[in-house]
């Protein structure tokens, strides 16, 4: 869906929480509105549905956003030891701590490193709370980091708080009862604010258009990329739910597919494998015939010797009978020649040969006898997976 649903948590379970469905390819709030407390938001899932995907915001007064002066540029082992390089600076253990990872700059030859620091336990809790609940969180976001990004530090008010962004990577919030005096401190300048100024610091600094905060935060979503969720709290990927419903059909699909076409590579290597020995065969007793001859196309040799004596005559002839045997024997791959031996005083073509079954000899039986030739088909018997049995053939009458 096209519609995201935003919600601002706080730093306590029992703080108020606001919420936002936003259209962000056109920039409309389709609703909005407040719930008392983190027990809520079970009804709150329950009413917007968990279709959509949660932008959740937490108080950027929990996030610590700081740049790293790194000592090179920066790699995979150096990144791995930004942990103790600021494990100095902090007052909690660092290992009670977590640290996400924004944008790396350059300023002439010095590289630094964006981090965003917050504790642990308070991460989980937040994505606790919206998971519970049955929320699926894609962000989560420093609230006051989705200012926008003006010439000027700018803020809003957000339940009883001040959002503050005084540049890219500075931002933080306010309790509204301590914001004149955190102003005074600060020593800012000018400040542009989306929410009215407390009347007695309103003549000191600009005033925009009054924006809905939460609709002014999901504005500049589009605007940075970070995100908390890193590492092993970063969100899955979505998969679609209909490939998970046909995905195992699917797999034994292609199992099937795959144990076919291993079958049928098997069976052409086989036939090949009975092919070139049925061919050696016919090498051994064209050789046997003919000793001085050396083979280099055995059928065109076959064809040549018949020419020289004659072939075109109708007496059966066994140079004859030994050419239209393998003619036929190559299209009958599975059938194998055992033995051979020609009959001159009978003029027939006396052999043996094996199939994988009964139908191999009728096939070869009925192709001769097709051509003219008269076939004497012997006694078959089944000798383990093979069939065995004896031909005799003789010339076309």
């Amino acid at each position: 869906m096209n519609e995201h649903i935003i919600i601002r948590l706080g730093s306590q379970p029992e703080q108020s929480i606001s919420w936002l469905v936003w259209a962000p390819l056109t920039q409309e709030v389709i609703a909005s509105g407040e719930i008392a407390a983190v027990s809520e938001l079970p009804q709150l899932a329950a009413r917007l549905g968990s279709a959509r995907a949660v932008v959740a915001l937490v108080p950027a007064a929990d996030v610590l956003l700081k740049k790293v002066a790194l000592p090179a540029k920066p790699n995979k082992q150096l990144l791995q030891a930004l942990p103790y390089m600021l494990e100095e600076e902090q007052a909690e253990d660092i290992d009670k701590l977590y640290i996400a990872l924004g944008k790396v700059e350059q300023l002439a030859e010095q590289y630094w490193q964006q981090v965003a620091i917050c504790q642990r336990h308070r991460l989980e809790q937040w994505l606790g709370w919206l998971q519970e609940a049955g929320f699926k969180v894609v962000r989560l976001v420093p609230d006051a980091l989705l200012l926008p990004a003006t010439r000027l530090p700018c803020c809003i008010e957000l339940q009883q708080q001040w959002l503050l962004r005084q540049d890219e990577w500075q931002a933080t919030s306010i309790e509204s009862g301590w914001w004149p005096d955190y102003l005074a401190l600060a020593q800012l300048p000018q400040v542009l604010s989306y929410s009215p100024w407390p009347a007695h610091v309103q003549h000191l600094h600009d005033t925009a258009a009054p924006e809905l905060p939460l609709a002014l935060l999901a504005k500049g979503l589009n605007e940075t990329d970070f995100n908390l969720l890193q590492g092993s709290y970063a969100p899955k990927r979505a998969q679609n739910r209909y490939w998970q419903q046909w995905k195992l059909t699917a797999m034994i699909g292609g199992l099937c597919c795959l144990l076919y076409f291993v079958q049928l590579g098997t069976e052409v290597y086989q036939q090949k494998q009975q092919l070139a020995a049925t061919e050696q065969q016919l090498r051994a007793l064209y050789l046997e015939t003919f000793p001085n001859d050396r083979i280099v196309n055995l059928s065109r040799q076959v064809r040549q010797k018949l020419q020289t004596v004659g072939a075109g005559k109708q007496e059966p002839h066994f140079l004859n009978l030994l050419a239209v045997l393998q003619q036929r024997l190559e299209k009958l791959p599975d059938l194998k020649l055992d033995s051979l031996r020609y009959d001159a005083s009978r003029q027939e073509l006396r052999f043996g040969a094996s199939a994988a079954g009964f139908q191999s000899f009728e096939q070869l039986k009925s192709q001769l006898e097709q051509a003219g030739y008269q076939v004497e088909q012997g006694a078959l018997s089944n000798d383990g997976n093979r069939v065995q049995g004896s031909v005799v053939m003789r010339g076309a009458v």
